[in-house]
């Protein structure tokens, strides 16, 4: 069918695409080592992981094993509390208690079994803060050195301290375990235990430390475990890469690049010294009836076919590639100039006519090409692109080769500013109507003229119609620049009313006004302005403007002619019109373009045409005017041919109204 949609591997690879030197490589680098990085990085992901965990382990583990120890302590001290200390102190008084404490008996008790696994001395406190026993016996009886620690353990159960303590002449740190308990005659004390600090941590620490080198050894299992997933899974992903890459860069139904991975290759040759190419883009014609004739699959292979032999046909470092439906671009290097770009055209031209094999039939397909150039016509490659869009747009319209010029560009900036100075020179009247007269050829008298619009531009000079017209018509003021001239010609067939000079005016109108509704009314409306009878206006209109809505232009060109304005056919001969609409369109007048009559004395086919279009213009009850008058044998010729009016350089070129009156008085005192 032509479209994008369907993918068709086979056909995709029968057209290859090696034109490397343009290729953005760094696209195709980033999507081959996209998983290779992944797994790099993932790589690195976890050994970064275990280093922080290590790190964290080493700056928590400290912390963690002096809290452990703390922890360790105050079990210890409890079950010395309740299996030591608390079944020996039997009085339910706390006198009683106190002197128990300070037996032998119960200090051989206490050394005996609470002194050990690190414990370095023990104290018993009252609940007043008084010490009944102490493995110091120089303390027994005295005020607890941490009162406020013993209060603590009374009011919460236990708390620990950290503390430098005397053993012999050296000191060390212990860890001291308050401990809350009830004496076995119902007496609450407080236990407190010393416990040497560094081998409680050490032993945290070990604890620690195989739980690590656990933890430790099941992440490197779960990596191992892990890694193999991750390649087949970046793998995958790879391809997946690969996949979207070349979808997003080539045409799945021909393997050639598309308009993205296009203009790509354009910016890359043009980051090259000194480049110089052409971006040609090629419109198949009549391709949309392969598709309904024959389907859609018959239409997809012919554009493979058409894709192949472009790529085949033209040198391996250009580039062709499918930009839409029945549209290929080429980028074409050491393309310069005119005459460059014409053989670009033609070599293209024979690339898409040689036949394609579509089932039983081989079909020959034509083109239109537009052709840009760079550097001339643009330095960046979306407007370059661009360029050829629009030159094959108008290549489609003429037929024939274009090769890009800014008047065809309606939107760059100097058109845009040249359409807002028109619209400025059309509200400041600073447009001037020159007028070329059409005389009887029986009599010789003249009887009319055409109004003809010239644009004094300040910086460019004196514009000729065909330099702004069509930005008029793009654009659309050619409303009113229509409307300014009937206006400025109705004003001027009534001063020369005034004036004893009887002529009639005749003014182009464009495609648009044809088809405008309102356009009749605003002529009424001119017509009363001037207080000028419609018979004197006349509305000249190409063969082509009827064609895109002729219902519509017959109403239009009807209400015209019901108030008697008169309807003229311009440059008959030239266009594609149709006699059956030429029959029903109410015209009074036909105009022979001035080609033919220009070179009807010398070629005996232009003279035929002309005789033709005179008897055809009789027969239909219309008058004819003759353009290109230029010399006194086509007068002659025309007058034995019947023609009825001429216009031409032998009456006069386009002129000032004073030139018209002056030639209008001199012919009508001659005749």
């Amino acid at each position: 069918m032509g479209k994008e949609a369907p993918q068709q591997p086979a056909a995709a690879a029968a057209v290859s695409d090696p034109s490397g030197p343009a290729q953005p490589r760094n696209i195709r680098r980033r999507a081959t080592e996209r998983t290779p990085r992944l797994t790099a990085r993932f790589t690195l992901y976890v050994s970064l992981a275990f280093l922080g965990i290590a790190a964290l382990a080493v700056v928590l583990a400290g912390s963690w094993a002096v809290s452990r120890a703390r922890a360790e302590a105050v079990r210890q001290a409890r079950l010395v509390a309740h299996v030591i200390v608390a079944p020996a102190l039997r009085s339910k008084t706390a006198e009683g208690a106190a002197r128990q404490a300070t037996s032998a008996t119960f200090d051989r008790t206490v050394r005996r079994s609470a002194l050990s696994d690190g414990a370095l001395r023990l104290k018993v406190h009252s609940a007043e803060g008084r010490i009944w026993y102490s493995t110091r016996r120089a303390e027994v009886g005295g005020p607890s050195e941490r009162p406020d620690a013993v209060r603590q353990a009374m009011r919460r159960g236990s708390t620990t301290r950290i503390a430098t303590i005397a053993v012999g002449d050296n000191t060390q740190k212990a860890i001291e375990a308050y401990v809350r308990t009830r004496t076995a005659g119902g007496v609450p004390v407080v236990v407190e235990l010393y416990k040497d600090f560094a081998p409680a941590v050490r032993a945290e620490r070990r604890k620690l430390a195989a739980f690590a080198a656990m933890f430790g050894l099941v992440l490197v299992a779960l990596y191992v475990a892990t890694l193999p997933i991750l390649v087949r899974a970046g793998r995958r992903m790879r391809e997946q890469v690969q996949a979207i890459q070349r979808h997003a860069y080539y045409d799945p139904l021909t393997g050639l690049p598309n308009r993205a991975l296009f203009r790509d290759r354009v910016a890359a040759v043009m980051a090259e010294p000194a480049a110089r190419f052409a971006v040609a883009i090629v419109d198949l014609a009549r391709f949309r009836e392969v598709n309904d004739t024959l389907g859609h699959r018959a239409g997809d292979r012919l554009l493979n076919g058409i894709a192949r032999t472009l790529r085949m046909e033209m040198p391996a470092r250009d580039t062709v590639a499918r930009l839409g439906e029945d549209e290929f671009g080429v980028l074409a290097h050491g393309v310069a100039g005119t005459d460059g770009a014409a053989r670009l055209a033609a070599r293209l031209r024979e690339i898409v006519a040689e036949p394609q094999r579509v089932g039983d039939l081989d079909l020959e397909m034509q083109c239109s090409i537009g052709i840009a150039l760079y550097p001339d016509h643009a330095r960046d490659p979306e407007t370059l692109v661009r360029c050829a869009d629009i030159a094959v747009q108008a290549s489609t319209s003429a037929g024939d080769l274009v090769v890009y010029h800014d008047t065809l560009d309606d939107y760059s900036p100097a058109r845009l500013t040249l359409a807002a100075e028109l619209r400025r020179a059309i509200a400041e009247d600073a447009l001037t109507v020159l007028y070329q007269p059409q005389a009887d050829i029986e009599s010789g008298r003249i009887r009319s003229c055409e109004a003809l619009v010239r644009w004094e531009h300040p910086e460019l000079g004196l514009l000729t119609p065909d330099k702004f017209i069509p930005l008029a018509e793009r654009t659309g003021i050619i409303r009113e620049l229509t409307t300014y001239v009937i206006r400025r010609s109705l004003a001027q067939c009534r001063e020369w009313q005034e004036r004893g000079v009887d002529l009639g005016v005749a003014v182009n109108i464009s495609g648009l006004d044809v088809l405008d509704i309102e356009f009749p009314d605003r002529v009424r409306a001119l017509l009363d302005e001037a207080g000028i009878e419609p018979a004197r206006l006349e509305l000249e209109i190409t063969e082509n403007t009827v064609l895109d809505d002729p219902a519509r232009a017959r109403a239009v060109l009807d209400r015209l002619t019901e108030f008697g304005v008169r309807v003229a056919i311009d440059d008959f001969g030239s266009g594609n019109s149709s006699l059956g609409y030429l029959k029903r369109l109410p015209v009074e007048i036909l105009k022979i373009d001035k080609s033919f009559v220009l070179g009807m004395n010398s070629d005996p086919d232009n003279g035929v045409i002309v005789r033709s279009t005179i008897d055809l213009g009789h027969n239909l009850g219309l008058r004819v005017v003759a353009e290109g008058v230029e010399d006194e044998a086509a007068w002659n010729t025309l007058a034995q041919l019947g023609c009825d009016i001429a216009q031409g350089y032998l009456l006069g070129k386009p002129s000032p109204p004073e030139v018209i009156e002056r030639l209008v008085r001199e012919r009508t005192a001659t005749a």
